[in-house]
């Protein structure tokens, strides 16, 4: 569980994770520098359960070097993160170990994506059993929106492999991609995390924020979730070496163009210039109805 500042939310993560009818585990914390008493809730919590362990940065690393950190500590022979202010289901961890066996690279229930406790939709179902490991990656990334996948169970073994997770936009896709080109991933009926929206993920102008990357970005982060992921699987990282510079090549180009949701796209590039239109009495009508077409096609609705 990686945390940053999120003593109010962290307590009801904690518990879903400890309250699992699979027992034997271990929850590790690891804090990036909070202020704001979760040092003490944490080390109150590693007293009164041995199964709690507790890290802790003493200045901020970012969230992707806390993931990281988790990724490195880690001593299971499975793994699976849990954001501070998501929660699961009694059964989830018991239900992802069912469907582990041989060949299966993740596991993971359906995503519940929720507000102040209100319900606001269900996350993909994602369902790659494909023998080729190219089709696994490419059937994933034309299908991945929400990604609640990400916060599944994987072993130990495949996660060593495909570590570290990148500084980049759409980090959490080249995680999962990564994870399919080494085995099945699968979604599990019956069980469910909850996500609670907001947060650093609420757009993609806080996720770069985070991750110290240009505003820029944000024009059209489709295009760069793309290029990262061109990068990472035609040259970039060594989990994608055994299927040979050309098959490399050619499934970073398939990879780029599937992952590239173009309504979003077009959102993106079109609304910063059109939005200046509802400034201009004559120009509201237009922005108005720009404004239902997209919200009818579903474009911009998600970061």
């Amino acid at each position: 569980m990686p945390t940053h500042e999120r003593a109010a939310s962290l307590a009801r993560a904690l518990d879903s994770a400890l309250a699992q009818t699979y027992t034997a585990l271990e929850v590790v914390i690891s804090d990036n520098a909070s202020s704001d008493g979760t040092e003490a809730f944490c080390a109150a919590a590693a007293a009164r359960d041995p199964r709690v362990r507790y890290l802790r940065h003493e200045r901020d690393q970012g969230p992707t070097a806390n993931f990281n950190t988790l990724f490195e500590t880690c001593r299971g022979e499975y793994v699976m993160m849990l954001a501070d202010d998501d929660w699961l289901d009694p059964g989830y961890v018991a239900a992802c170990l069912a469907e582990m066996r041989g060949g299966v690279a993740l596991v993971a229930g359906r995503a519940r994506y929720e507000r102040d406790g209100e319900f606001v939709f269900d996350g993909v179902v994602h369902d790659h059993r494909q023998s080729d490991p190219a089709a696994r990656v490419r059937d994933y990334l034309a299908t991945v929106d929400d990604n609640g996948v990400f916060y599944g169970l994987m072993p130990r073994a495949v996660l060593e492999r495909i570590c570290p997770k990148p500084n980049v936009l759409g980090n959490d896709w080249v995680h999962v991609a990564r994870l399919a080109s080494q085995g099945e991933i699968r979604t599990v009926p019956g069980v469910r995390i909850h996500r609670e929206l907001g947060g650093t993920s609420a757009d993609v102008g806080s996720i770069l924020k985070t991750f110290g990357r240009g505003s820029w970005q944000a024009r059209a982060p489709q295009l760069v979730i793309a290029s990262q992921l061109l990068r990472d699987i035609a040259w970039g990282h060594a989990v994608y070496a055994p299927l040979g510079r050309p098959r490399r090549l050619m499934l970073g180009l398939a990879a780029a163009a599937v992952s590239i949701r173009w309504r979003h796209l077009a959102w993106h590039l079109l609304t910063p210039a059109l939005a200046g239109l509802a400034r201009r009495p004559r120009g509201r009508s237009l922005w108005a109805l720009y404004a239902r077409i997209t919200r009818a096609l579903g474009a911009g609705r998600r970061p």
